[in-house]
């Protein structure tokens, strides 16, 4: 049988191991969202060599080199990105882009991202056949819903097929030894925290932290949007698809770069009602495009930049994100705890 196993890690560790009779799969995934998924429900970890190429005019065009190799270092202080008083501090010099840091950690700022945490705020981290440790940053609250979901029940089946299993070898018996030795679900002591996204891809930025990785995790159907825009296969796990429409601007003339495409075309359509008729077509729909947020990101600082438009650029969280942020960190002493994990494998 494969271990599930769920083990806080800080100054010592305590093993809690369960047997489990699942089979991992290797065949591959259309879609980042499932590539989580699979982490948390079977340990496996499939990567794609598929990218989603970007045009925004110039600046944004070269956003597609970045989308073939791993996330871009962008230079944050994961200690700037904690205390907002530090941020606008951030050193100004002649080696910095369009956006300075400071700049781009306040965009980022306004942006949730949601984390599964225990009761303490210790992030969980799944371990795939890639043998690396992973915690995800959910773009959208009904996304980590959705996993935490999953996990918890493939967990109780799990259990359920061990106890079986166990009793089945030894004349129904299951004694108080192989209870505890099986141990009870790891993810029915989870919760969905919230983070901001300027610490969120500090983290991601940063690579392998302490043996594990922190990702960015779009929705399967942001994901399955932004493929079919862009007409490839899949998107690399960990890249991050924002929506735009070209010359498309909302209030102080910010061009507005937004992680649901149903949203961005909720936006259109309410400034097209407000234009006057013209004689134009009201109903044609708007030539969506498709950019990646790590590579925009590196595009905005990026020392010698030129591209005045850059300075426009502004993100929208996702609908409803901001408010389900609230509800998460009500009540919440610490939202997440760095220096502590939960291993499941």
């Amino acid at each position: 049988s494969n271990l599930l196993l769920a083990t806080a890690f800080s100054v010592s560790s305590h093993p809690n191991i369960i047997r489990s009779s699942s089979k991992s799969r290797t065949s591959p995934l259309r879609s980042t969202a499932r590539h989580h998924e699979n982490d948390i429900t079977e340990a496996s970890v499939v990567s794609s060599k598929q990218s989603i190429i970007s045009t925004r005019r110039e600046a944004l065009a070269r956003t597609a080199a970045s989308l073939l190799v791993g996330a871009s270092p962008l230079g944050f202080d994961p200690h700037q990105s904690l205390a907002a008083d530090n941020v606008g501090n951030a050193n100004k010099g002649n080696d910095e882009g369009m956006v300075s840091q400071s700049k781009l950690a306040s965009l980022l700022k306004k942006i949730p991202t949601f984390a599964i945490v225990d009761s303490r705020g210790v992030p969980f981290f799944v371990v795939g056949e890639d043998a690396k440790l992973t915690s995800y940053f959910f773009l959208n609250y009904g996304e980590a819903k959705r996993i935490l979901d999953v996990a918890i029940s493939s967990a109780d089946k799990a259990i359920k097929a061990t106890k079986k299993e166990i009793k089945a070898k030894n004349n129904g018996v299951l004694t108080k030894e192989d209870k505890e030795e099986i141990g009870t679900n790891p993810w029915k002591n989870a919760r969905i925290t919230s983070v901001s996204l300027d610490l969120a891809v500090s983290l991601a930025s940063k690579g392998k932290l302490g043996g594990g990785y922190f990702r960015l995790a779009p929705s399967e159907s942001d994901i399955e949007d932004a493929l079919a825009l862009d007409g490839t296969d899949d998107l690399p796990e960990g890249k991050v698809p924002l929506f735009y429409v070209e010359d498309m601007t909302i209030s102080e003339g910010a061009e507005p770069l937004y992680f649901q495409k149903d949203q961005l075309m909720m936006e259109w359509q309410r400034q097209k009602k407000k234009q006057p008729s013209g004689g134009e077509d009201k109903t044609e729909l708007p030539n969506v495009k498709v950019t990646e947020l790590f590579g925009t990101l590196t595009e905005m600082i990026r020392p010698g930049g030129t591209d005045e438009e850059l300075k426009k650029l502004q993100f929208v969280a996702p609908a409803g994100s901001k408010a389900r942020a609230e509800q998460c960190q009500k009540g919440e002493k610490e939202p997440f705890r760095l220096g502590e994990r939960l291993i499941v494998l």
